[in-house]
């Protein structure tokens, strides 16, 4: 009985849901929504399992508006209509009577523009112009994965960052990245994805690549898996690279130079599915990649900074492998206090 309760509720509950949010389109399409009403439906429609029941409470609007008494010339033609868009709009609106309502004349109007015109109109500050900013952080030892509203995937690492305005997909779709993440880019020829770091800017139409540029770190790496970008810099205009697949890119940020060479894609991408490749890697870039996987802090002796690595991290916890690098390396691992202190064990022989 109890189980077949909670059942009920939800139904419900959904229902009720389902029934507010046909209200709220319908007062959108009508332009008498509220501020409040236009940002709930904003989130909403956002959700690709909500993208198809809007559709369908706007076409059942559109039906019964073309039933109301609207001027033939609004109805005759809709394809043109869709074309000459907001001009023919106000031309017809100052033409007709002012009896009209102007909402009547906009919702028709509205109706015509595809889901991600609606998404611009909904995150469009008509008051102010105002650009609002979305950040999608992770945190150490995390790793964040955001669909953003062009349907581009991004993978944001450890300690990394992005940032996007609330105009992405319609007007542009500019990425500011802090750290390190992997696109899957929607194909979109006429709005390219600009992914901007310190130094670089990545532009792209649809293709898959990695990004990494720490404050930490040196250097700026751009990995290209499938596709095709192109890097500009942000102080030299003259500065033009495009990249291809299987290629990495090392922008060197204090020299300002750019080295490119042909990898094994996996060992910078791989990441993004949990592992982490070491590959030669000195142990001081080493503990930079365990500070971040496991939210851990180091301190490395001199000695030993320069010491290569090579092995794979996948669901090992810390003290694994930190157990693996005192067997293959003549290391010492010791906790002080809230830091691990990696040492020269002079014992152990190499």
């Amino acid at each position: 009985m109890f189980s077949e309760g909670r059942v009920f509720e939800k139904t419900v509950y959904s229902s009720r849901n389902m029934y507010r949010m046909e209200s709220i389109v319908t007062k959108y399409l009508r332009g008498k929504s509220s501020a409040a009403e236009q940002n709930e439906l904003l989130h909403w429609v956002r959700k690709e399992e909500h993208l198809g029941e809007f559709q369908q409470i706007k076409e059942a609007w559109k039906a019964e508006v073309v039933k109301e008494d609207v001027p033939t010339e609004f109805v005759s033609d809709w394809a043109s209509i869709q074309n000459r868009m907001m001009e023919q709009l106000q031309h017809d609106v100052q033409r007709k009577q002012r009896t009209l309502s102007f909402f009547r004349y906009a919702a028709i109007f509205l109706v015509l523009i595809a889901v991600p015109a609606l998404v611009y109109i909904l995150s469009f500050d008509r008051s102010n112009n105002q650009l609002v900013y979305t950040t999608v952080a992770a945190d150490y030892g995390q790793i964040s994965k955001v669909v953003l509203p062009d349907s581009s995937v991004v993978w944001v690492n450890s300690g990394s960052s992005i940032k996007y305005n609330n105009r992405f997909s319609a007007t542009n779709r500019d990425i500011e990245l802090v750290g390190e993440a992997f696109f899957k880019v929607k194909h979109n020829a006429e709005v390219p994805l600009i992914v901007s770091s310190s130094g670089l800017h990545v532009k792209v139409l649809g293709t898959e690549f990695s990004v990494s540029d720490y404050p930490e770190e040196g250097n700026i790496q751009v990995v290209l898996e499938k596709g095709k970008v192109e890097l500009t810099s942000t102080t030299d205009s003259q500065f033009r690279k495009e990249m291809i697949p299987g290629e990495l890119a090392s922008f060197d940020k204090e020299k300002k130079k750019l080295a490119v060479g042909k990898v094994n894609t996996n060992l910078y991408t791989s990441w993004k599915d949990g592992l982490i490749n070491i590959y030669d890697l000195p142990l001081s870039e080493l503990v930079i990649k365990l500070e971040k996987r496991y939210n851990q802090k180091f301190e490395v002796d001199d000695a030993i900074k320069n010491m290569p690595y090579t092995f794979t991290i996948k669901n090992e916890d810390l003290s694994s492998v930190l157990s693996l690098m005192e067997k293959i390396t003549p290391v010492i691992a010791i906790q002080d206090k809230n830091v691990i202190k990696l040492k020269h064990n002079k014992t152990k022989l190499k």
